[in-house]
């Protein structure tokens, strides 16, 4: 099914994700199909259709039931039937359709892929995005089937390599482009800060959505914390997520409702960054996030929890990381940074600096993927 591309040539590559809904992997994966698109390349998206890609958007969207093949699936004997049914309809579909190789984001698509393509010579390749530590090592296991396994940072490789068993020579990090920011007017920003300050002196925004991974209780726990001390501090929160009520009510039971609010997900959140003076992340697990970067891009600085990735982008120049799920390590590390102007000014600027470097860029990022997907075309 795969043709010899390694001279290079047009690509077909099937990108499969297990729900296209919103999210930081549904966004690198769009960004890299357009960009693929963009330099004449065929890219076909598969999964399970949600919020941001579906045969609605897509004409030749490939349907499969890749999210009941997930812990989403219910019982181990619903969710075996949906990895049967998924590599059915994908097995069928590579029969009708020449690609040269299948990328698959996540372990869901990429256990229905390894078994879809038996004998059908198409080369796999897989992106680990970050999980629970408890799950890499059934990650690893279902990875190294694969002929590449790829991750945007290096610590997540070495985890890989270390606890999932993968092995070395098919690990290959590459990391998420993100697009420069759209232009906001001083006045649209100056505004927005003016409403989310109230009376207050200092604004911190949290851009994630509301699930048990990004630790937004972890969150609420630190306000609560500092909040005595600064009453001036105003905390945000934007996006939404299946934990959203539980956690609006745990603000109210902590009695830090009138500091720290859930703004829902906005269309704008670069004008939101740019009108926060510091971007704080208080996640369980990550690989890289994209909104560290953005929050870089904005000019603030960042305290974040240290998720593989996460260490790979933060230093001392550009904010501050902290143990995961430490309370008190996250309150000392923003009221340290926010108490002293000069620091906080040096290191907004640190962070605008390090925004503009190559690894961010999406044009470079999106090359050596077009690179890496030719080498791994050129075995088929």
């Amino acid at each position: 099914m795969a043709k010899d591309t390694s001279a290079g040539g047009r690509l077909h590559v099937l990108e499969m994700q297990t729900q296209f809904g919103v999210g930081g992997i549904t966004r690198h994966v769009l960004a890299l199909r357009d960009w693929m698109r963009g330099q004449g390349h065929r890219v076909t998206l598969g999964g399970t259709p949600a919020a941001w890609a579906g045969p609605e958007t897509e004409p030749d969207f490939l349907d499969l039931p890749t999210k009941y093949v997930s812990g989403e699936g219910g019982s181990l004997p619903a969710r075996l039937f949906s990895v049967g049914k998924s590599a059915w309809l994908l097995r069928r579909w590579l029969k009708r359709n020449r690609v040269d190789l299948i990328h698959a984001h996540e372990s869901a698509p990429a256990l229905v892929a390894n078994l879809a393509r038996r004998g059908l010579n198409i080369p796999l390749a897989v992106t680990y995005h970050g999980s629970e530590p408890s799950r890499i090592t059934s990650f690893g296991g279902i990875a190294s089937k694969a002929d590449l396994v790829i991750t945007p940072s290096h610590r997540s490789a070495e985890d890989l390599a270390k606890i999932g068993g993968v092995p070395e020579a098919k690990l290959k990090v590459l990391g998420l482009g993100v697009a420069p920011p759209p232009p906001d007017t001083e006045a649209e920003v100056a505004e927005l800060r003016r409403e989310l300050l109230g009376d207050g002196e200092r604004v911190i925004i949290t851009v994630a959505r509301l699930e048990h991974q990004k630790g937004i209780d972890v969150l609420i726990e630190a306000v609560a914390r500092m909040i005595g001390d600064h009453p001036g501090f105003r905390f945000v929160v934007a996006g939404d997520g299946v934990d959203e009520a539980k956690l609006a009510a745990m603000a109210r039971d902590r009695g830090v409702e009138t500091h720290l609010r859930f703004l829902g997900r906005v269309n704008r959140p670069h004008l939101y960054l740019r009108a926060s003076d510091l971007f704080l992340l208080t996640s369980r697990w990550e690989a890289l996030p994209f909104t560290i970067v953005e929050a870089f891009q904005a000019g603030i600085p960042a305290v974040a929890t240290a998720c593989s990735g996460v260490v790979e982008l933060i230093d001392d120049e550009v904010g501050a990381v902290v143990p995961i799920g430490d309370v008190e390590a996250i309150a000392a590390a923003v009221t340290r940074i926010l108490g002293d102007d000069r620091l906080r000014l040096a290191m907004a600027k640190a962070a605008l600096g390090k925004s503009k470097l190559d690894r961010f860029d999406p044009d470079w990022v999106h090359r050596q993927f077009e690179k890496t997907y030719f080498a791994l075309a050129g075995h088929g």
